[in-house]
């Protein structure tokens, strides 16, 4: 068993996107970023089933001062340029990884963070990284009869981010969230030529020292995963609403390994 304690303090010199404001104005007197953090990790394998495992787990605190805020509108992102706002995060995060199936490695984790900010004194409300729980489970099998065709299972449940706010407007009139991002990737290969496995009876073969094949699918149930919000204004009511924008949908990769 391991354990480690870490702290220490960063100051980021701002960028030139984080000097200009939502009217293109840049402020040169922007100070940099601060922030102090502490670490709390430990490492513990044992054995399960006469088989290892390791379970590493950290836990993590910041605290944020001089912060330039920003707001998401679509893809952009749009700062402040001012260092208004102190924020502080703080979250843990498990991992157990092994051999669940003998001569294969799957894991399974699961986190947790919270990091809120304080602009001018009014009050803490979500920063855009305010993600909160995330699970995420990969999966490795074999068929035994045949220990050359292998599977893996990769999972993703992702509580959903803050959906950002249009420009020039109040963002503490804007803490709706994006919908949860659900996510399953399945893949399927075969090994023809390995490390365990050569074929000198097949003279095309006997080129390659490794060599598969196989295929996989992202997004196995074309989950409608959303990225951020574009904004549409309601000339008629002055109102604006929150589009989401969809990232890809289900993908088929055709994939193909080989070293000489």
């Amino acid at each position: 068993m391991l354990f480690r304690l870490s702290g220490g303090v960063y100051q980021q010199p701002p960028l030139y996107r984080e000097l200009r404001d939502n009217n293109g104005i840049v402020h040169p007197e922007v100070e940099a970023q601060k922030s102090y953090h502490i670490l709390f990790g430990n490492q513990y394998s044992f054995k399960m089933w006469q088989r290892p495992f390791t379970l590493i787990g950290e836990a993590y605190w910041k605290k944020m001062t001089h912060v330039n805020p920003y707001t998401l509108e679509d893809v952009r992102i749009r700062y402040a340029a001012l260092n208004n706002a102190k924020a502080y995060a703080y979250g843990a995060e498990l991992r157990l990884n092994g051999a669940f199936v003998p001569g294969t490695e799957s894991w399974f984790s699961l986190g947790y963070l919270k990091t809120e900010e304080n602009i001018n004194e009014r009050g803490y409300i979500s920063r855009p990284t305010d993600q909160r729980l995330q699970v995420g489970i990969l999966f490795q099998d074999y068929m035994p009869e045949v220990p050359d065709l292998k599977m893996y299972l990769n999972l993703v449940y992702n509580t959903g981010l803050p959906g950002g706010s249009p420009s020039y407007t109040d963002s503490y009139l804007y803490q709706n969230r994006l919908r949860d991002y659900k996510r399953a990737d399945l893949g399927i290969s075969y090994i023809f030529v390995g490390a365990n496995k050569s074929n000198d009876k097949n003279a095309f073969l006997r080129v390659f020292k490794d060599l598969s094949g196989g295929f996989e699918i992202f997004n196995l149930f074309n989950n409608q995963n959303s990225i951020t919000n574009t904004w549409v204004r309601d000339l008629v009511n002055e109102q604006q609403f929150a589009v989401p924008n969809f990232m890809t949908g289900r993908i088929l990769n055709i994939k193909i390994e080989m070293r000489f």
